[in-house]
């Protein structure tokens, strides 16, 4: 792109297996109403603590949408079993495979906790306009975490691309930490 050579988003995807990770920051609407344009520090400061929280147990954030986070923990090539007449992609049982998604859910209890003793939190816990609105507010989050195959690859055309996971797998995520609400857990795994 520097080169200024043209980028062909048209292109077919890949084939992984993966664990992904969905994250939403809690009560969203109704701390954008009351922080306004601090609403995105808000998301930020968050989203910092979350980002290096998730690189420190291996994993990659994909993209933020608004106020949630789609998290990756790709496994290797020499993890994944394909095969050869369908091109299912399957993780193998072995220890890389067991150990990234410990590390995966490792890190989700961990950014429960860090969010909890964050100094840049402290200050959305004790905001007076917070607290009117929703009386002993923390920032909290809702995680759910699911590991299978999807299509990685460009989403967009040639004015706006996306690297993207797309897949029922990260669909499955997304409905895992939709579920914590019903449940009334902070995290759900499947």
């Amino acid at each position: 792109m520097a080169l200024g050579d043209d980028v062909n988003p048209m292109m077919p995807g890949t084939k992984l297996f993966c664990i992904y990770g969905f994250c939403d920051i809690r009560n969203f609407t109704d701390a954008t109403e009351v922080l306004q344009e601090g609403v995105m520090l808000f998301v930020n400061e968050i989203g910092g603590i979350v980002h290096e929280i998730i690189d420190s147990y291996s994993g990659a954030a994909n993209k933020n949408i608004g106020d949630a986070f789609l998290l990756v923990w790709k496994l290797e090539e020499q993890d994944m079993v394909r095969d050869k007449k369908t091109g299912d992609v399957q993780a193998k049982k072995c220890q890389r495979v067991a150990q990234l998604a410990d590390m995966s859910l490792l890190s989700f209890i961990i950014l429960i906790a860090a969010l909890k003793k964050s100094r840049k939190m402290i200050k959305y816990n004790i905001h007076k306009g917070l607290n009117e609105r929703m009386p002993g507010y923390q920032v909290k989050l809702g995680l759910g975490l699911h590991m299978g195959y999807s299509i990685e690859g460009a989403l967009g055309s040639y004015y706006k691309i996306d690297a993207t996971y797309l897949s029922p797998h990260v669909n499955m995520a997304a409905r895992l930490e939709g579920a914590t609400k019903a449940f009334g857990v902070p995290l759900l795994v499947h």
